[in-house]
Formats: structure tokens, C-alpha cells, sequence
């Protein structure tokens, strides 16, 4: 039964932003509720019987850009008419909604990324620094944090396969191109290191390969059978390719994008530290080249598998918070 008296505006980013989002559905389903995201293959997969608002993603570096989401999100806001908004970020995404939030004084729910180990994403310490709470999935001495715990569910549909049948590549959603590394991977297999045939997300990277099968998108149910037929990942930093291939016992690599090469907008993007949290615990290896990555593919037996999740803490946590707010 919907609970009449609260109408929830779900607010994130696509990528691994939305695929948090999607985990607290035991939630959000008992409310009635609509969505202010991106577009793009995953979103409009997975949301096509949800009420749904999209936008284009903003980056501070173009303040313009937050202004061009104004009469999508007010026209949202105005036909909806919510009584509380649930963040997962980004604030490319989050930060307009989280404004009119305040003009309005709706109750703002953000849970901050599960990528970020140590200290908050960017749009999270903002809210920190205005002294607005925010809930965070590792722990943190932070008085404006409050601990709920990873809001991922294990996923009992993922169950491995007793034979992998290739090597699954994926460089997300992002617009830069990522060549490098699938330059590496291609020289790993003209020297016979990798002999599974290799499948590659390729995204917005535009790269030729006689060694690579290779597509720019598909929907978030292929990716998860690519992940859990796969021998083993290789992926930039991304949280959410993370837990996937955490849920599904499948060995990932990751190789994190560099802006020195071009691969990401800002200096100062990327910054996330959960590759380095699980490579700390024998979840994963983080390489930054193609020597490093053959060393890795090498010994990729010692990477361990059998992470488990539980979110219960987290779904009450904001269940709570969402009934007292």
C-alpha cells in the first residue's frame, strides 16, 4: 500500500549513481514517486513504467549548464509537486533539485556514493559544509554523516556460471574517450595473454579492432549477464561495474581513468577510492598501464571473490527518516 501522505522525487545521475538509486526500491516502491535523471540506454530500460523527468547532466566547470535543467526540473516540481526528494548524486544531476529543495523547505535525503571511502563525494561535502546531513556507506567521525552502511542487495539472480566464455570490457558511460586502455587489452591478446574472446562497452569511445567484439551500449540486463558469463572485468573506477561484479563472484580489474590523457574533463574528477578499499582487501587489483595490467591478468587467481552485502541497516535508516521528516 502507497503511503499517501509522502511523494518522493528520485534524484541521480546515470551510471553508477542510478544503479545505487535502483537498490533501495524496497523503499521508494512503497511511496508513490517519479525520477529527475539522465537519459540514456540504462534509464529508459529500466524505467519504462516509472514517471520519469530527464536532463542533461551539468558539470561545474560550465555553470550554464545547471541553468539549462531549470524548466524541465520546475516543470517536474510543479506537476509532481513532492513532499521529499532521495539523492544518490551526482550533483551534476542533484544540485538544482537539492536548491529548490531549500526554497521550498522539502526534506532533502542524500546518500552519498558508495565509491567514496575516505571523505565525501564533491556534491556531498558541499552539503556537509552547509550543514546539511547526509547519509554515508562507510564510517566517518563527520557530526553532518550518518553512518547507514553500503545500500547495495545482493542479487539472487546472479548466480556464476560453471564456465566463463570471455572477457568482458567496459569503459562506462562517460563522453571522453578511453583508447588507452583498450590499446592495452588488444596488445594482451596479440601476445596470446588473454585467449577468451574479449567483449567491449565501449561508450563514447570511438576504437577499431579486429581482436575486439565491441558495441557502445546496451541495457543494464546485458551488462549483468556479461559480468557474470565473463572469465573476468576489466573497467575504469566505477562503482557500479564494482558491485556487480562483486554480487556475481566474477575477478575484475580495474584501471582507472588519468586526465593527463585526456580521459576525463577535470583534474579533479574521479575521484573516487573504493577500487583502492577493495584492492586494500583482496577484491580487485588496480593497474595504470599495460605492463601492470599483464602482471595483473597474470596473477588474477589471488583476487578474491564472495563479497557480500546488506543493506537492511540502510533501507530503515532512510525509511525512518523519510517517515519522521
Amino acid at each position: 500500500m502507497k503511503r499517501h501522505n509522502i511523494k518522493l522525487a528520485l534524484v541521480c545521475t546515470v551510471g553508477g549513481h542510478f544503479e545505487q538509486m535502483t537498490n533501495l526500491s524496497d523503499v521508494y516502491s512503497q511511496y508513490d514517486h517519479f525520477w529527475i535523471t539522465n537519459r540514456n540506454t540504462q534509464t529508459t530500460s529500466q524505467l519504462v513504467n516509472e514517471k520519469k523527468y530527464f536532463v542533461e547532466a551539468a558539470h561545474y566547470k560550465k555553470p550554464w549548464t545547471y541553468c539549462a535543467q531549470l524548466p524541465a526540473i520546475i516543470r517536474a516540481f510543479s506537476k509532481e509537486k513532492p513532499s521529499h526528494l532521495l539523492s544518490t548524486g551526482s550533483g551534476r544531476t542533484a544540485f538544482i533539485p537539492f536548491l529548490l529543495a531549500k526554497a521550498l523547505r522539502l526534506p532533502f535525503l542524500h546518500v552519498d556514493t558508495f565509491a567514496r571511502v575516505h571523505g565525501f563525494s564533491k556534491f556531498g561535502s558541499l552539503l556537509v559544509r552547509l550543514n546539511h546531513k547526509i547519509f554515508c556507506q562507510w564510517h566517518t567521525d563527520d557530526e553532518n554523516a550518518v553512518y547507514i552502511g553500503p545500500i547495495f542487495t545482493a542479487n539472487p539472480r546472479m548466480e556464476k556460471p560453471p564456465e566463463a566464455r570471455h572477457v568482458f570490457v567496459t569503459l562506462g558511460t562517460r563522453s571522453e574517450p578511453f583508447s588507452r586502455l583498450l590499446s592495452a587489452v588488444e596488445t594482451l591478446v596479440a601476445d596470446g595473454l588473454i585467449k577468451d574472446e574479449v567483449v567491449v562497452q565501449a561508450g563514447h569511445t570511438k576504437y577499431t579492432s579486429a581482436n575486439l567484439k565491441m558495441f557502445d551500449f546496451c541495457s543494464p540486463d546485458e551488462i549483468d549477464d556479461l559480468i557474470l558469463n565473463a572469465s573476468f572485468v576489466i573497467t575504469q573506477e566505477s562503482a557500479g561495474i564494482g558491485t556487480k561484479c562483486l554480487k556475481g563472484n566474477t575477478r575484475f580489474i580495474v584501471m582507472p581513468r588519468d586526465f593527463r590523457y585526456g580521459e576525463l574533463p577535470a583534474r579533479s574528477d574521479m575521484k573516487e577510492d573504493l577500487h583502492l578499499k577493495m584492492q586494500e582487501l583482496g577484491y580487485t587489483k588496480v593497474v595504470h598501464n599495460a605492463s601492470e595490467l599483464r602482471e595483473a591478468i597474470r596473477n588474477l587467481k589471488s583476487i578474491k571473490t564472495g563479497f557480500t552485502f546488506n543493506n537492511t541497516l540502510a533501507l530503515s535508516t532512510i525509511k525512518t527518516a523519510l517517515e519522521e521528516s
